[in-house]
Formats: structure tokens, sequence, C-alpha cells
């Protein structure tokens, strides 16, 4: 980059530059006649209509008018400079057409083999070489009947294309060229439809990056189309049919929340000075899918966890909720931001902003989902439980109170309809009915049920529930029936901060697969003993075929050997589609599909691109070439350069070359000078040049170098004759005396090279820029090993606009396999702070390397080449791939069911299963819009997008389910009472700790009253010791007690077996 950087501000890398290309126009009166030959008498006068047009462009900037004079490219004569066809007439018409006889009015008049002749001429008028290949495409040659002598037996007979290019000088601002430039274009388009023989292709240097914006404006309204995708079905999966207890406007509001996030995630990266591209107005796609995922997970859990607890309060059960499926919002945004931000450390620009775009919206999202749409989600459940109706929050429905509505706001009893302080105001008596809560406790295998199934077996009855029929061992209410009873006694705001695993896991598994039966139904009666209240939630269609199809399938055998044949399958698929892939980035692919870009870059593609390489040029720096020994180092690099495997050296040798001209110069025209003889001092052209274009380059033998004493007197007669090479030399200068400039000596120079033909070749780019790099390396090792220490890598390198994007091309590959192996790390890091498991961490890890590496197979199906945009799509694959995850393997690792794999698979995938379908599905359809975009790039990041999203919601789904049921991690190790309930060992020595705790305040307050209080820290430490003493002595008790129930002391082995509980 500094080598490219140097190249432009010494040697100038023009102000700006436009083009037009003529071809024979398919439909005019040439066609018939000459087919595709542009070397028409028409054509050629059509070309200097155009030329005509242009030149006489004026533009009006910072007060004044600037005409072509005025902006052009200059040389060092102070004239605009020309490297046209056009210029084989010096650029003026009436010069033509005196040549090959022609006619203003009739531009098919003329002597067409004058025509012929002048294009087969080497040279300009001013001398300058003419680069036949730059300026024609297409070409074919043809042999001469009689070639004169020293000619060549051949002469370019036809051409598809004719070039027309024109450059602007250095130093004018941006605005000024903008004006031109878009001027430029609209005389182009009003001379292609006024031509009638032929069809013009053109382009100006501000082309690429306006097309490309007009492409993001141009499909605007697609994101419009896929914001209201994304609310239509957010407000069809949360809407009921009563009018209370829908949550249509919560949806409306999540999506809003959404909306906002991205656009503080896009205002904070334009803060931070990434500019707005093409690449980021893919991402509100992306964006809108996390929100609206995160929103559906977050409301099908508080659905279970009401179902579960129906008398809980509001304060209870978003702490509860908050704690465990927000705890899987927040890991999974987490880690996809942390996906993203390691992308922002990427070499390519286009791929840093984008990954900072991601990173800001990703991060906004989370903070929108923790206080917006939670602080609404609050809201609207005390809506609910006000029974207000939804979108008219002031209007109160004469029907009757939702059964699952909070009634109490706060844990204390306070708040709400069926709260303490609103009792005793006179509260309606069904709240006050509400008001003794009750909880469905997590129970242990009643009598009665069978024995828990082996491992690999389908998943059979939850442990936690009882046979149908049979009275459950529970809660009851708080009422003097049950307290006379004996069954112990606990509210629902104690079960929800004792219960041990997934709310859905107190559910019996048989009963979620089929919801139409008596069992469930008795769950949403007034059941069991007195006043117990035990409401469980009704699945929706969704959830009922994944409890009662989709999870027993994945438990059968069949069922796995399906999934992972599949799977097996695709990854094969990827290992042999990912090195076929092609390369590089087309043009055609940046600007909208009816961009006038695209004509011209169908030309480039059909003749040029086939024909010629990229010119470049080698690069002395440092270096005077006055001593011979310097001139035969660099004729000796150039030789090198010319044997490269990426260089034409025939084509090359049509460049003109100052060192070599102006030895031959001397050599011909100056006898007295007589030329140092030595190695290297030789013409680099003999014996590489070949074909038939060979035929017209007769390299003419050097016999030696310029000698010192000689070099500059007759180099500068040499640039007097040959004005033009003065763009190829820099000069150092002395002041004289008055203050003028004298040239002293050469300090920098450059020599020309073409590249070979890039084709349809892809990889050309990749390979091209190792095969550069090196030639720099032997050139710097052979020719200048003494200089090269010096100043190491400082005194050759060869440089052209193309390289920079060769280097972006190189790095692809490696930069690719890095990218993975951090984000899949990052995102390792991230869920190994939240997950319980550091084998279900491995899992998703190899989820998200997983999803990547499937995209290559899409990639080789679809023929997507492998570049800068796909690249993207592997970050916004590691970025999304663990969401779709994240929640089963939390809930896998929490649930106990019947304590084997499959069972526990069947019941968090019952769980989870609906609620992360749906967000993908809804993804999905919000990604749709992209595959109508007028822009090519836009389409293939539909495609890519769209399987990234499949993709992550099969692994999601279908894989990670099958991993595991076979080699899944144990459960979090838990305590079976004596009653049956289920805790938490350290729970158990928490309580028995407070407890201890307690009784010691409520015991040094009575002996506060009889005696000074005397405290010592023996005294303290004795009494915490007494505390872990009775909490070990309870679980002692609990375990004791256990033993003598066989089936809970069985439930409870089996649930505390693996290695890796927490």
């Amino acid at each position: 980059m500094k080598d490219k950087d140097w190249a432009s501000d010494v040697f100038g890398s023009g102000g700006g530059y436009a083009q037009f290309m003529a071809t024979v126009k398919a439909t005019g009166p040439l066609a018939s006649q000459y087919g595709s030959n542009a070397l028409q008498l028409a054509v050629f006068s059509e070309m200097f209509r155009v030329d005509t047009a242009v030149r006489a462009i004026s533009v009006s900037y910072s007060g004044r008018t600037w005409g072509w004079e005025d902006i052009c490219e200059v040389n060092f004569s102070g004239t605009c400079k020309y490297s046209g066809p056009l210029n084989l007439w010096s650029m003026d018409f009436d010069t033509y057409l005196a040549e090959v006889n022609g006619s203003r009015t009739d531009p098919t008049a003329g002597d067409r083999s004058k025509l012929i002749g002048a294009v087969n001429s080497p040279r300009f008028p001013d001398n300058s070489a003419v680069s036949t290949l730059s300026l024609f495409g297409g070409i074919v040659l043809s042999p001469l009947a009689s070639p004169p002598p020293g000619s060549p037996p051949l002469y370019m007979s036809s051409a598809q294309v004719v070039s027309q290019p024109y450059g602007l000088r250095d130093g004018l601002s941006d605005s000024l060229k903008n004006k031109w430039y878009d001027k430029f274009l609209d005389v182009l388009k009003a001379q292609t439809a006024a031509a009638v023989h032929s069809k013009f292709a053109f382009i100006a240097g501000n082309s690429v990056d306006n097309e490309i914006g007009r492409s993001v404006t141009n499909d605007l309204y697609l994101v419009v189309i896929s914001v209201a995708i994304f609310v239509l079905v957010a407000v069809l999966g949360m809407s009921r049919t009563q009018s209370v207890a829908t949550r249509s406007s919560l949806a409306l509001l999540g999506v809003v929340s959404g909306v906002l996030a991205m656009v503080a995630g896009y205002g904070l990266s334009m803060l931070f000075g990434c500019p707005f591209t093409t690449l980021a107005q893919t991402l509100p796609y992306i964006l809108l899918g996390l929100t609206v995922d995160c929103m559906f997970i977050l409301t099908k859990a508080y659905d279970s966890l009401v179902a579960e607890h129906p008398a809980a309060s509001m304060q209870a059960r978003f702490r509860r909720l908050m704690s465990s499926a927000g705890t899987s919002v927040v890991v999974t945004l987490l880690a996809s931001a942390v996906a993203f931000a390691l992308g922002a450390i990427n070499e390519l620009p286009s791929v840093r902003w984008f990954s900072v775009y991601a990173t800001m919206g990703v991060v906004s999202i989370l903070v929108a989902t923790l206080t917006f749409y939670t602080g609404v989600f609050v809201l609207t459940e005390r809506r609910i439980a006000l029974n207000k109706v939804d979108c008219l929050c002031c209007m109160t429905s004469g029907g009757p109170r939702v059964p699952t509505a909070a009634t109490v706001w706060f844990e204390d009893g306070t708040g709400g309809p069926g709260g303490s302080d609103a009792i005793g105001a006179g509260a309606s008596s069904h709240a006050a009915y509400y008001d003794a809560p009750s909880a469905v406790v997590l129970q242990a295998r009643a009598p009665g049920v069978a024995s828990a199934p082996s491992r690999g077996a389908g998943a059979g009855p939850v442990a936690e529930s009882t046979a149908e029929g049979q009275p459950q061992r529970g809660s009851p209410a708080r009422s003097e029936s049950a307290s006379s009873s004996g069954v112990t006694q606990q509210t629902g705001e104690e079960s929800l901060k004792k219960s041990a695993v997934p709310l859905v896991a107190n559910t019996n598994l048989a009963d979620r697969q089929h919801p139409g039966s008596s069992s469930l139904k008795q769950h949403h009666a007034v059941a069991h003993a007195a006043g117990t209240i035990a409401v469980v939630e009704e699945p929706n269609l969704m959830k009922k075929l994944f409890a009662a199809y989709y999870a027993p399938f994945l438990t059968k055998w069949y069922g796995k050997v399906f999934v992972i044949a599949i799977f097996i399958g695709w990854a094969v698929l990827s290992a042999v589609g990912a090195p076929r892939l092609e390369e590089g980035q087309p043009l055609s692919e940046l600007a909208p599909d009816d961009s006038y870009l695209q004509d011209y870059v169908q030309v480039m593609e059909d003749t040029f691109q086939k024909q010629i390489g990229a010119p470049t040029y080698a690069y002395y720096r440092w270096l005077d070439p006055a001593p011979p020994a310097q001139q035969a180092k660099m004729l000796s690099a150039l030789a090198t350069g010319l044997d490269n495997s990426f260089t034409n050296s025939t084509v090359s040798a049509f460049q003109g070359n100052w060192l070599i001209d102006f030895i031959m110069w001397v050599q011909d025209n100056d006898p007295s000078v007589t030329l140092v003889s030595m190695p290297g001092c030789s013409n680099p052209y003999n014996g590489r040049v070949s074909g038939d274009l060979g035929l017209f380059v007769d390299p003419v033998t050097i016999k030696g170098c310029i000698p010192e004493d000689k070099f500059y007197t007759k180099l500068n007669e040499f640039l007097a004759v040959s004005r033009s090479y003065n763009d190829d030399l820099r000069w150092s200068h002395s002041v004289a005396a008055n203050g003028s400039l004298t040239r002293t000596k050469v300090w920098a120079s450059r020599l020309p090279l073409v590249h070979t033909a890039q084709g349809d070749d892809g990889s050309y780019g990749r390979r091209r820029i190792k095969s550069v790099r090196h030639l720099e390396d032997a050139v710097l090792d052979q020719q200048y090993s003494a200089e090269n220490t010096n100043a190491p890598d400082d005194v050759f390198f060869l440089s052209n606009g193309d390289y920079i994007y060769d280097e972006g091309d190189a790095l692809l590959g490696p930069m690719t396999v890095e990218y993975v192996l951090l984000a899949v790390a990052g995102v390792g890091l991230v869920l190994t702070l939240t997950l319980p498991s550091i084998r279900s961490v491995l899992f998703m890890m190899f989820a998200v390397g997983l999803t990547d590496f499937f995209l290559f197979g899409e990639m080789f199906i679809l023929g997507i080449r492998f570049n800068q945009v796909s690249i993207i799509n592997m970050i916004m694959a590691t970025g999304l791939s663990v969401d779709y995850s994240v929640y089963f393997a939390q809930r896998f690792v929490a649930c106990q069911a019947d304590g084997t794999l499959n069972g526990r698979m069947a019941l968090a995938l019952s769980d989870t299963g609906s609620a992360v379908f749906v967000g993908g599905i809804t993804a999905l359809l919000g990604t749709i819009p992209l595959a109508f975009s007028t822009s090519t790039i836009l389409r293939t990041f539909f495609a890519l997008i769209f399987g990234t999203i499949a993709f992550a919601l099969l692994i999601g789904l279908m894989l990670m389910p099958v991993v595991f049921s076979l080699v899944g991690p144990a459960p979090l190790s838990i305590n079976v009472a004596a009653d049956g309930t289920v805790k938490l060992e350290q729970d158990v020595r928490r309580d028995a700790a407070k407890r201890k705790e307690q009784e010691l305040a409520e015991g040094s307050a009575v002996v506060g009253q009889q005696q000074q209080p005397q405290t010592q820290s023996g005294d303290w430490r004795a009494s915490m010791a007494a505390v872990h003493a009775d909490a070990g002595a309870e679980q002692a008790a609990l375990q004791q007690r256990a033993a003598e129930q066989p089936d809970a002391k069985a439930g409870a082995d089996q649930a505390r077996k693996g290695e890796d509980n927490v």
C-alpha cells in the first residue's frame, strides 16, 4: 500500500478519467454488411461527433466557468494529453475527413483503406507509441499480400470495439470533477440515442460509486416491505382471539424497538466514521430477524412460566423470566456481537465497516430488548391483569378476567387487582380468590409410573410428573384443609425461587404430546386438594407438533440415522465444492441490472479482458541511471519481469520504454558516443516476443549502455524529441542564483509492463499478486542485493491500481479460516460464562463452525463466487447460528425429565422448539424482499442470508437435539426431599443457613433484653459454623428420608449422573 501511495504521489495517478467505447449497432445498417467490425468510416465519424460534444462540456464551479482546456490532463508542453485512436488525426475531425476523403454530411463516404492504414500506425503524430491492444478490442489480424520492406506481413483488419479515453488533471476538487462527470454521462446517453451506426458503452470516474449508491436507493422500499413482513408475522404469532389476552400491540412495539435499535446502531457506526455502503443495507433484514426471535423466546417462556406458577406475582414472574429465557437472549446476542466485532479487525475496509455496523446494531438490540421491550411487556401484562382491551387500554372488558393473569404486582402481596392494598379498598371477590396463591411444585415420580427407560430408548414419562388419574403430591393452596391434611405447603413465590429445572419440565411429556387428553384438561381446573389451582398452558399448534410428533421422532433410532445422514451428505458436498468455487468480484454484480455500466462491463469482458491484461510499471526508486552498471541492472530487472508467467512480454514490447528507446536513439543518431558493453546492456525483448503480434515488433539489438559522462547531455536532447517520456522520469533540481530550477539528475524512473489477459479466471488476481511479490523479491536479491541492504524493499517494486484488490483476494482464504476460528473461540468464551456445561459449549462452537462450512455447499450449487461478499456472509453466519441452538442447550442442561438423554432432549425440544422455529421462519420471510432487488450483489446476499438462517435453524432443531440425545451433558445436580420435592443442593444449604441466621437473630434479641450485648469475633465464627452444621444435618436428613422412598431415590440418583454437573 505504501508503494502504491508513493507511486501516486510522485508520478501521479491522474486526477480522473472517462471513457467511451464504440461498437457496431446490431440493428444499424452496417451490421448486415460488415458484421461486428467497428473499423468503419461511419463509426469513426460518429466517434468524432461524440468527442466534439465531450470537449465542449463546461461547468460552473467556484464562481467561474471551467472548460475542457481547464480540466484536461496535460503533457509537458502544457497542452491536453490524448492517447485514444482519434489522436491518430490529432483529435481533429477535419484532419480525419481530409485523410480518408470523408464527408460531414455522409458518415459512410470516404476511403476505408485509408482508415485501416491509419489505425495500424505504431505512432501518434507526436511520436508517442500507440497501444493498439488497449484501444482496439476483439481484433483480427489478416495477412498482407505484398508487405513493404521491413513491415510485418500482418495488419489489423477488424476490431469489435474502439475505445476513446479521457484524462483529467491532478488537483481538481471532487465537486468539480463530479459535475463534469455528470455532464459527460448526459452527453453520452444523448449521443447513444442519436447514433445511427454505432452503440456506445461508457464510464466515468464516479460511475461505480454512483451506481452502487443507486442500487441502495433503488431498493429502499424493500426494507419497508421487510419491516411490514416482520410486523405481520409478529402480530400473528402473538395474537389471540380474546381482546384482552392478545398481545398484538406488544408485537408491533417489539418490531418498533428493533427498528429504533437498528437506527441507533447505524448512527453510532456513522459517528465512528464508518461510511454507509451497499453491504450495510442488508443488515436490517438480519437485525429485525434477531429482534423478532428474541420476542418469541421471551413471550413463549413467559407463557410456560405462567402455566407452571399461575399464582405468582408479576414481579416474581418477570424475575424468573429474565433469569432463564432472558439469560438465553443475552447470551445469544452477546455471542453474536462478539462474532461480528471480531470481523471489525479485518484488513479489508468493506468487511470491517460491515462488521462495525453489525456489532453496533446487535448491541443496540440487546439494550432495546432488555429495556424498551421488557418494559412494554410488563405494561402489557398489567393491562391483561386489569382486564383492559388490547390497543384500547383505556377500555375495560366486560368479560371474565384471564385466568392466568397476575393478581399481585409485587412479592410482598401489594399492588394489582388482587393485592393486599386492593383488598383493603374493597376489591372484588374473585380478586380475593386469586390472592390465595398456590404452586405446582416439581414432583418426584409417583408410585405406579414405569421405571425410566434405558439410554437410547424413546422418551418415557417425565420423572417429575404423576401417572394419569392419580392425585399429585404437591403443594396445595394455603388453606385450613390443606394444613390439617399434613401436606407440605409452599407459596407461588417460593416455588419460583427454588425451582431447580425449567418450568416446563414439571409437566408430563405424555400429556404434552396429547394435549387433548383428560389429564391435560384436569390441569386447567381446580384439582387435587381444596383450593388448589394448577393451570397449564394450552399448547398452540406448533407446540403440539413439536411435542406430539417431532420430538418423539428424534428419539427413535431411525430418526437419528435420518438426521445424521442428511448432515453428513451436505458436509461432503461442502467439502467437495469448497475448492471448486470461482473467485473474484465482477463489476457487473455491484451495479443495478438497468445500469449503463452493465453494457460497459459486458464489452470489456467479451473483448479487452480476453486479449490484454492490465498495464503496470516497474518502479526504480533512489537510483541514478547514469552509470552504465545501473542501466544494466535496470534492463536485467526488466528482463526478469518479462519472464514472469503473468507478464505478456510481446504486448509489453508495444509499450514505450524510455531507457531502451533512449539507448537506441543515441546508437542511431550519434556515432561519436561509444556505448559501454557489459553484461545486462542488451535489449530484454530479444527472444521474448512471439506469435502473430510478435511480427509487429522487431527488437533492435543494443550494443551497450550510455557512458556516464554523456548520459544527461544526451538524455536532455532525447527528451526534447520524445517529450512523452518526461512522464516516466523524476529529477532532482538545483537552484540558480536567479532562483530558477535546473534539472541535475534522475532519482526515480519507471518502465512499463503488461500483464497477461485475465479471461474468466476468478482466481487470477490472487495468483497474480503472489507472482508479482515473488518477482520483486527475486529482483531485489539478484540485481539489487547491495542497494536492498541499505534500503530494504525500497529500490524496486511493481505497482498498478488493481494490486490493492488482488491483495484483498489473496487474503480471503487465510482470512476466512482465521476469522471463523477466532469467532468460534469468541462465541465459546461467551457461552462458557453462561452455559453450566463445558460439553454444551463445545457443541455450540461446533454448530457455529458447521453453519459457516455448510455455506460452501450452497455457494457451489448456486454458482456463487468466493469474494468479499462471501466472507461477510461468513461473519453473519457466525453471528446468527448461535441464536438457534443456545436456547435448546440451556433447557437441556437444566431439565430432568425421566433422567435419560432421550427424555431430556424430547422435553427440552418440546419446550423451546416452537419459539425457535417461529423466530427462524420469521427471519426467513423477512429476507425474501431481497430476492427482488435490482442488484446482483443484493440477490447474492439474499441467497446466502437465506442459507445461513436455514442452516442455523436446521442445526439447532435437528442436529443438536440428536447430538445431545446421544452424548449430551448430565443435568444439574439436585436433591429429592421426602415429600418428593426436587431442590438444588445449593438451595438446600442456603435455606438452612437462612433459617439458622434468623433463629440466631431472634435469640440475640432475647439475650439483648436480659444483658448487655457482647460481640466477639469468636462468637460470630461459632454461629456461622453452627449454620453450616445445621445445613449439613438438614441435607443428611433429606437424603435419609429420600432413601426410605425407593421411587424418589431412584429418580434423584438418575438425575445426579454425569461428570460435568454445575
